[in-house]
């Protein structure tokens, strides 16, 4: 059974004031800089008095703020003093986790230069990514000194841990990070679980509540013993602009990328392809199955698209005929691209999103994945496209092999109802109308 949709209209009821909005964020571009920036457009265009503050600055729009930090100089015998501990202080950490949040305890920017680099106080406190910038010490000290409301984004599972980004097996983020895989230091063991604790204490010390960025942090955020205690969780995904983003003609699609209308195209894709979260290991491996299934006719009929940042050695091992392209930037064209294809398949076996599942479901293309991130809500089995079991490469082969053999009309109803579900769900209207509820109670 699909969710039943929720009435956007029924959200925008209320009539907003204009309210002082600050927005944290590392960066204004990636995906979680990306993420931010809409919520700050949308919050701009209604009217609100918004400031993004980032470390890194490169969209024009007069809302974002770089902050620059003020160091004072270091004598020069205090310089050396300072680089010898900090090697001291190395840590060793497994790279798989992206354990970047070090220091929860200790304030990393000055909370009255802030202020005064955008001008206002704020009422409303949104923070994302903000990994090399910002702490949770550094929201609680802007919380204090503006009694603003605290919103933190869950673009990954920073926000829930001691540390890492991305916990994998891992349930410290449940019961308190005392036992940190992430660390390989055994004398940095402690690390996670003072930082954790730090985390605990200034999210209920500011009243920092979580909003979620797919199914999957939803339920993390729900298990989290930060914020399980939290009285009503909220979930934006992705945030799609579905103007741009969107269904018109599969056909023209095909022919701007000079595509053969007789094949079935299948597009995979990562900006880094060597990222052991997307799991190429059992994209490949679900292939392989899916090849030795099919007839030589039907092989024949099956081209794989894949986009990322660089070819990896496993795209020479892909059985089927395929391509690759660079890692497309333009939107309007990324658009076309996802409405030339037939199906797209996400293999991420740990991750928060990505955004382009969001992005291929907008035009109309179902949707193939295992059961993580914004699969977890957003792809439907018999209704968009197909739900895998997580880390199994033959249910993942089934699932693509379920679209290749759709009759025309069942694939066109599954292309509708992967754009309405977007539209339900991911939109930048969903998106306001959820932030309109938060300004308005």
């Amino acid at each position: 059974m699909h969710p039943k949709p929720i009435k956007i209209s029924k959200l925008l009821k209320y009539k907003i004031m204009p309210k002082k909005i600050l927005l944290l964020i590392t960066q204004d571009h990636g995906g979680a800089g990306e993420y931010i920036y809409k919520l700050a457009k949308i919050l701009f265009d209604q009217g609100h008095q918004v400031a993004m503050v980032v470390k890194e600055k490169t969209k024009t729009d007069e809302f974002i703020v770089q902050y620059d930090s003020v160091k004072q100089k270091e004598p020069f015998f205090l310089k050396i003093i300072n680089k010898l501990n900090r090697k001291k202080r190395k840590i060793k950490l497994d790279p798989k986790y992206c354990f970047y949040s070090l220091d929860e305890l200790n304030p990393t920017v000055d909370t009255d230069i802030l202020i005064n680099k955008i001008g206002f106080v704020p009422e409303f406190i949104f923070s994302g990514w903000t990994a090399f910038f910002l702490n949770s010490a550094d929201v609680l000290s802007l919380q204090k000194k503006t009694g603003a409301k605290v919103f933190t984004f869950l673009v990954d599972m920073n926000h829930l841990t001691g540390g890492c980004h991305y916990a994998w097996d891992c349930k410290g983020y449940v019961y308190g990070c005392s036992e940190c895989p992430a660390i390989l230091s055994e004398k940095h063991k402690g690390r996670a679980k003072v930082n954790f604790e730090a985390k605990f204490k200034n999210a209920h010390e500011g009243n920092f509540k979580i909003i979620s960025g797919s199914g999957w942090t939803l339920k993390q955020a729900k298990e989290s013993k930060i914020y399980r205690d939290q009285d009503k969780f909220l979930n934006i995904n992705s945030l799609i602009d579905t103007k741009v983003m969107t269904l018109t003609d599969k056909n023209k699609a095909k022919d701007f990328f000079n595509l053969d209308h007789d094949k079935f195209y299948i597009l995979m894709g990562s900006q880094y392809g060597n990222d052991p979260r997307k799991g190429y290991e059992y994209l490949l491996e679900s292939l392989k199955i899916l090849h030795a299934e099919l007839e030589e006719d039907q092989r024949s009929k099956i081209n794989i698209i894949i986009v990322s940042s660089g070819k990896t050695k496993s795209f020479d091992e892909i059985p089927f005929e395929k391509t690759h392209l660079d890692y497309i930037k333009d939107y309007k064209k990324l658009s076309l691209l996802y409405q030339s294809i037939d199906v797209f398949v996400n293999s991420s076996v740990e991750d928060s999103g990505p955004m382009m599942v969001s992005e291929a479901l907008a035009c109309g293309t179902p949707t193939v994945g295992f059961d993580m991130g914004i699969v977890n809500n957003m792809v439907i089995t018999g209704y968009n496209g197909y739900k895998a079991k997580l880390k199994d490469a033959k249910d993942l082969s089934k699932g693509i092999k379920t679209i290749f053999e759709l009759s025309p009309s069942e694939y066109q109803k599954f292309s509708e109802n992967a754009v309405n579900q977007i539209r339900e769900f991911s939109s930048l209207e969903f998106g306001a109308a959820v932030i309109n509820e938060i300004l308005t109670e």
